[in-house]
């Protein structure tokens, strides 16, 4: 039984490990595979934002999830993709994705990505500390700014 038993844990870690890589794939444009389809999901906004702001420009915001009461669910992706003035193409593409109950971030993981023009692939842009500096602001929230 004992030699059963670092083999089970071997496996186990293993099965994990590659649970967490296939989550994280990217699809050919750069976005991570959790965002596939995402412009079919219901939109929650599309706006013109003027300012300071990071995101200023034209953006659309599409959720996959509803929210249930005063949060939202582990499993919900929200994505808001960003044209800038004068482009034909979504050139930043800034994603949340819940995926714990609770958490320093209200158990939110925040990444941004953007590219140069419509044929190329998505970069990484920011994430982490970048992004949840200002979604504090919105704690009482969950952590997501209110449709104006």
């Amino acid at each position: 039984m004992r030699a059963k038993l670092p083999v089970l844990v071997i496996a186990l870690g293993l099965a994990a490990a590659i649970a967490v890589v296939a989550a994280a794939q990217s699809t050919a444009n750069g976005l991570p595979s959790y965002t596939n389809g995402y412009q079919r999901w219901p939109k929650l906004k599309r706006i013109q934002v003027k300012g300071p702001n990071p995101h200023v420009k034209v953006k659309a915001v599409y959720v996959n999830k509803r929210k249930a009461g005063k949060a939202w669910p582990v499993g919900t992706v929200i994505v808001k993709d960003i044209v800038s003035p004068g482009d034909s193409f979504i050139s930043q593409v800034a994603v949340m994705r819940k995926v714990k109950r609770t958490s320093p971030s209200g158990g939110w993981v925040f990444v941004e990505f953007s590219r140069s023009n419509a044929t190329a692939s998505y970069g990484l842009l920011a994430q982490g500390a970048t992004c949840t500096g200002c979604h504090s602001l919105a704690k009482k929230n969950d952590w997501v700014f209110r449709a104006p």
